[in-house]
């Protein structure tokens, strides 16, 4: 068979605005920071560092101990450095800068170290004697291994709103002038922060950077409180009008702009959980009296309710005792359970110092949260963003592969099929245009993503202007592929009668197959695989009679020609029966009652589509209303099922409806649906060994068909009078 339509090679349209700025070596350098002088030049309004002095700065002989100190071997060295100086404002010490420069550079080459091969000295400077002559000598000296950034906060308004003189003077006149001699040296990136004061000014004050050729900004509101009622709103609002600014004039991939994401606004998974935002601690920071800090944040000149946390001296070394929090510190031991369960926590940053400083104890496990409504802000803006995105362009966002909560759109009664419960209505209440509009701003405003589930019977659908603002996928019946060409993001449903319909350009599916057809299903699945890369098949209809040894032969009929298909091709199809399981660590359910929920034509909310069309007045609140506090609505969670908590099959679907109707509880699953749930994961281990995996990644292999033997082996539960 030829597989080239398969994979035809496209061009792929890129973006900038929602990109991180590159990085050198990918951030993977070591960071070491001199604090050189406490004074600065600027007294500016929203500065950390509250405690300046003028008279503190950094002997030429503490530096000189320090870099003795590293280069003896005494702290672990990554193949990289970058070597900061930052202040108070670092170029008031440029001699000092240079001195210490030359000294750094001379011991490496002498220790014969790669970090002689492989430093950058970073500097960010607020600009205002940035074409000083001492100044541009250093620059021209280290050219090429120099990186310097000056901050410019935008427009002049905003810029002298808070960077201002001692006098209370502006200094945005000033430090324009440099910026044309800075961006032919550096080509222009700046760092710029938001308050409440200033929200005002976001969208004019980016817009005014990049005129002025400063393409790469990366842009910060502050996490301290500071902020007012509506100021959240007030800061989506301007996102939202940026956002257009760039869509309309298609500048998506001519600048950076850090307020837009793409990695933000999801569920925190495993890694983030098992990380820690900022690098206090990985980093090491020496003082200008010659104290060792996990980083500048926690030094007293930058606290305001605790005393600085010190890790050692020139002198003494680093007391690693001291260090030990830090290599400890990780989000789910800083964070408390909203923070954890958060639904768009990805992307929500904090200063582990001001934490810190901030904490009611004196510690480094702890968390403000004074951010918070302005990140859920950030994210509602992003979601607008990339929705257009889209929509406009066609271009895909491509970082935010986590989990996230869904809300079904049943568009009308007699929507299509699209899991394991069969929809048998017919009839026509139908979902209008109001309802909808109302649907999509509940869900931006809860975080969901928008999935609207087509009518089974007919397709009659428009496609209006205000949906271009929302990233909808759409569930529609594979018959009506013509008249959903219109629809940026279709997932085609196919039955038995579509098997022979000819589309192309689609790279993935759904099928649908009653589970007492299951004799059929590696006939339907090599016919659609002809087409498509990936398939989602729904068995129907499952029940105690439901055929194992007939689906355990149709599986493998179906991993054989997945296994001949990546000989033949060294590339990969899926089906989410088999292949699944080979990716993820966690469970991958539908989620029904706790991250996903259905939304009905007669504008009410429920667990899942089944209980709307099965289950009369089971819905668990109208649209608009919470729905997190619905009766019992922790049994929905994975963490209350005592069986799947204890299995590793986790592509099974786990059909909540399916669970109540055989068992009479939805957080326990049928003794059928978890033998069919141990075939797949059987067969995705053949898959896996046939296909060459590496052994440690190949699901293990077990004996038992049912997760109850081993929850009654494990937990010790009595079976009393039942025999099992």
């Amino acid at each position: 068979m030829n597989y080239s339509i398969l994979f035809k090679d496209t061009k792929r349209k890129e973006y900038k605005v929602g990109k991180f700025i590159p990085a050198w070596k990918d951030s993977n350098a070591q960071s070491i920071t001199f604090i050189i002088t406490e004074d600065c030049n600027l007294r500016c309004k929203y500065c950390y560092i509250t405690h300046k002095s003028s008279n503190k700065k950094m002997s030429l002989e503490t530096a000189k101990k320090f870099i003795n100190y590293i280069f003896a071997g005494n702290i672990s060295t990554n193949e990289a450095v970058i070597i900061e100086f930052i202040g108070g404002e670092p170029f008031i010490e440029i001699e000092l800068i240079d001195q210490i420069s030359d000294y750094f550079k001379i011991v490496a080459f002498e220790k014969d170290h790669d970090w002689y091969w492989n430093y950058r000295i970073n500097i960010c400077t607020n600009g205002v004697n940035y074409s000083d002559e001492h100044i541009q000598n250093f620059i021209n000296k280290n050219m090429g291994k120099l990186s310097v950034s000056i901050t410019l906060d935008g427009t002049k308004e905003k810029h002298d709103m808070h960077r201002v003189f001692p006098n209370g003077s502006g200094s945005y006149e000033l430090i324009k002038k440099n910026i044309p001699l800075w961006i032919s040296q550096f080509g222009g990136s700046t760092k710029v922060t938001f308050a409440s004061s200033d929200l005002k000014f976001i969208k004019e004050s980016i817009i005014s950077l990049w005129n002025n050729g400063i393409t790469n900004i990366a842009s910060n509101v502050v996490f301290e409180n500071v902020w007012q009622e509506g100021d959240d709103l007030l800061f989506e609002k301007q996102l939202v009008e940026l956002a257009d600014y760039v869509l309309h004039n298609k500048l998506y991939d001519k600048y950076y702009c850090t307020f837009f994401d793409e990695n933000i606004g999801g569920y925190y998974n495993s890694d983030d959980l098992n990380k820690t935002y900022c690098g206090a601690g990985k980093m090491i920071a020496l003082g200008s009296n010659g104290n060792i800090y996990p980083c500048l944040r926690y030094k007293d000149y930058s606290l305001n309710n605790k005393k600085e946390w010190v890790i050692g001296t020139v002198d003494d070394g680093i007391d690693m005792e001291k260090v030990r929090p830090f290599i400890t510190a990780m989000i789910k031991l800083q964070s408390d359970e909203e923070c954890i369960n958060c639904e768009v926590a990805s992307g929500c940053g904090f200063c582990q110092g001001f934490n810190y400083d901030e904490a009611n104890t004196p510690t480094n496990f702890s968390r403000a949260k004074y951010i918070c409504k302005m990140h859920k802000a950030r994210v509602r803006a992003n979601d607008y963003y990339f929705s257009k995105l889209f929509n406009l362009y066609g271009i895909e966002r491509d970082a935010l592969k986590r989990d996230h909560k869904s809300l079904y759109f049943l568009l009308s009664d007699d929507y299509i099929t699209y899991c394991q419960h069969k929809n048998t209505s017919v009839t026509a209440n139908t979902m209008n245009y109001h309802d909808i509009i109302i649907g999509l701003k509940y869900a931006r405003s809860n975080f969901f993503s928008p999935i609207f589930v087509h009518s089974s019977n007919e397709f009659n659908f428009a496609n209006i202007k205000e949906y271009e603002q929302y990233r909808i996928l759409h569930i529609v019946p594979a018959k009506f592929h013509k008249e959903a060409s219109q629809l940026r993001d279709c997932l085609y449903v196919f039955e038995e009668d579509d098997l022979n319909l000819s589309i192309r350009g689609i790279s993935k599916c759904m099928l649908n197959i009653d589970s007492k057809e299951i004799e059929n299903l590696s006939y339907y699945v090599l016919k659609l695989l002809n087409i498509v890369k990936r398939i989602n098949v729904n068995v129907l209809n499952l029940d105690e009679n439901f055929n194992e040894a007939e689906y355990r032969k149709q599986l493998i009929t179906i991993k054989n020609r997945l296994v001949e298909f990546f000989m033949t091709t060294g590339l990969k199809q899926e089906i989410n029966l088999i292949t699944d399981l080979c990716y993820i660590n966690e469970r991958n359910n539908c989620k029904a009652g706790e991250r996903s929920f259905s939304y009905a034509p007669d504008g009410r909310l429920y667990v899942c589509s089944a209980y709307y069309s099965s289950r009369e007045d089971s819905h668990i609140a109208n649209i608009g209303e919470e729905i997190n506090r619905f009766k019992n609505e922790h049994l929905y969670k994975t963490s209350y099922n005592a069986l799947c908590s204890l299995c590793d099959a986790y592509q099974c679907i786990n059909c909540i409806y399916l669970n109540e109707s055989a068992t009479n509880e939805v957080n326990v699953s049928p003794s059928y649906q978890c033998r069919k749930s141990y075939i797949e994961r059987e067969i995705s281990r053949q898959y896996q060994v046939e296909t060459n995996w590496n052994i440690e990644d190949i699901i293990s292999s077990i004996k038992y068909k049912d997760p109850m033997s081993i929850y009654i082996d494990n937990v010790g539960a009595l079976t009393g009078y039942y025999k099992y």
